[in-house]
């Protein structure tokens, strides 16, 4: 797999995969397994959990920016990071951060006003607005992370986090010498230097803040010696700031574009955000905006934010008749299980109606996984969803979005899944 091919690898997926329950194939001397049943994907990520591992050859590839995070932990370890780390990330946590969501997209869409009508790209605006958010709620806007020095070099770093890197897995990094590896090896130096020196100055300060890093050092340091909870607190603070942001912003930028090819829903949000955003408490504009979170969920299901989610098996396994043996590949796919034939109506089309809640009763747990599922599952899920649903409806509550005539949009598919160049749209006004 060369070129453009390994870096957008759904270019890869035949017809076939969208229509049969696993397709088993050898690659680069190991098996593969796709697997698009919800039971055999049930059984992968939650039911037998314990078979399925994460395959050693991701933490190479990021152990040097995410070290030994949630990201890449297993076992006992992955465990207690978990359980540590749900009380930052539980409803009434969460939604102490919200303001902050409401703020920066007012922001954006403040700085819109002088150009609109105009073309803009609307992908580096998501980007730009979710980086501010997540430095806001990571640090607290801490000047030496909230930069744009700082968002490219996150930028060049999550650019390549799903590139073949023969250096890092050989352990020469030398080798990694093109271009594009070399600007993403600057950006995770960048950033790995830039965290630990704001986490020196955290763990010294008398009254921190009660943001994101505070709270990791607070519970790490409950089980932990003092350097290894700073350490756990920075490998995940790193995770937090480089997958955090990029999930929310390639989830704005898709709805964007899907919603500039349906001017007649869009109008329909537009109403709903209007009347919600007349309320100050947050949860209350995401009650009143119920269509919108349709919406969100329904460009998920379509531009699932990680394309792919990896195992390994560990032991001897059997998945929808085929024989899984150890060492073998094992892959869910979100991109091709939500664009399945067996699972979806019209599969490839736009309908928010797929999450009613009639439809949404109707739906197997494990046909919708844009987050992933089982114990792994994203633990910022619910984080991602409050930005995303507030930063849209106040967009759309104040403008219109189209196509720019004679564009093309394509997906550019590597560890995430966004708009290959960008995406310029048309932004008008609304009246």
């Amino acid at each position: 797999m060369t070129g453009e091919l390994r870096r957008n690898v759904i270019l890869s997926w035949t017809e076939e995969a969208y229509e049969v329950p696993i397709l088993s194939r050898p690659l680069f001397g190991f098996h593969f397994h796709a697997v698009n049943d919800p039971d055999a994907i049930r059984a992968v990520l939650l039911d037998r959990v314990s078979t399925y591992a994460k395959p050693a050859l991701l933490g190479r590839l990021a152990g040097d920016l995410l070290g030994r995070g949630i990201f890449a932990a297993e076992g006992e370890d992955w465990r207690e990071q978990r359980r540590l780390m749900a009380p930052v990330f539980t409803p009434a946590a969460i939604k102490g951060f919200m303001p902050g969501f409401l703020d920066e997209a007012r922001v954006t869409a403040d700085g819109w006003a002088a150009e609109a009508p105009g073309v803009i790209d609307v992908a580096a605006a998501a980007t730009a607005t979710t980086f501010r958010v997540i430095c806001r709620a990571l640090c607290s806007s801490e000047p030496l992370m909230a930069t744009d020095e700082a968002a490219e070099n996150v930028a060049a770093a999550l650019a390549s986090l799903g590139d073949f890197r023969a250096g890092a897995l050989m352990g020469v990094p030398w080798l990694d010498a093109s271009p594009r590896l070399r600007r993403a090896a600057k950006g995770r130096a960048f950033i790995r230097d830039a965290m630990a020196r704001f986490l020196a100055e955290r763990r010294a300060a008398d009254d921190p803040p009660d943001d994101f890093m505070t709270r990791l050092l607070r519970v790490f340091a409950e089980t932990h010696p003092p350097d290894e909870a700073a350490r756990l607190a920075l490998e995940n603070a790193v995770t937090f700031l480089v997958a955090g942001h990029e999930t929310t912003a390639n989830a704005l930028s898709w709805a964007l574009y899907v919603l500039s090819e349906q001017p007649d829903v869009q109008d329909v949000l537009a109403a709903e955000a209007r009347d919600a955003l007349t309320e100050t408490d947050p949860d209350a504009i995401i009650e009143w905006t119920p269509y919108l979170r349709w919406v969100l969920d329904e460009v998920l299901r379509l531009y699932p934010p990680a394309p792919r989610i990896e195992r390994q098996a560990v032991a001897d396994d059997e998945l929808c008749g085929h024989e899984i043996r150890k060492g073998d590949l094992v892959s869910v796919w979100p991109w091709v299980v939500h664009r399945h034939r067996a699972l979806w109506k019209d599969p490839d089309l736009f309908d928010p109606e797929n999450f009613s809640p009639e439809a949404k009763a109707g739906h197997h747990r494990f046909q919708y996984i844009p987050f992933g599922a089982g114990p792994r599952v994203c633990i910022g899920a619910q984080f991602a969803l409050a930005e995303a649903q507030l930063i849209l409806a106040t967009w759309l509550s104040r403008y219109r979005f189209s196509p720019v005539p004679g564009r093309q949009v394509e997906v550019q598919a590597d560890i995430a899944l966004r708009p290959k160049g960008g995406l310029p749209l048309r932004v008008e006004v609304r009246s």
